[in-house]
């Protein structure tokens, strides 16, 4: 029999060090986030506006979308999500080639 030689261990470089100097305030200052708001209609049903939301909003759950289509259904209106102008005009659009009523406002 040979001998197995023994086994080497490989290091992982370090990871980047993190530069803790970024300014959250003035990025948000710059670039306000803003809430994509979901108005309720009589035209969709409740599945309608499930599917397009989970259709049109990567990373939406549909437990998320019954949740704000609910909210929709029930109070009028509700923030689908909040993001960034470009972001937010992007899943407007989305939704909006649904046939869904939805508005873009400043997030507070």
């Amino acid at each position: 029999m040979s001998a197995v030689p023994p086994a080497t261990l490989t290091v992982a470089p370090a990871a980047p060090a993190v530069r803790p100097d970024i300014d959250l305030h003035g990025l948000t200052e710059r670039y306000p986030p803003q809430r994509v708001v979901l108005h309720d209609d009589d035209v969709h049903s409740m599945d309608e506006v499930v599917v397009a939301l989970c259709t049109s909003v990567p990373g939406l759950g549909e437990r998320e979308a019954i949740l704000i289509m609910l909210e929709a259904h029930l109070s009028g209106r509700a923030t689908v999500i909040v993001c960034a102008r470009e972001q937010a005009e992007y899943y407007a659009e989305r939704l909006g080639t649904f046939g869904l009523t939805v508005t873009i406002e400043p997030a507070d």
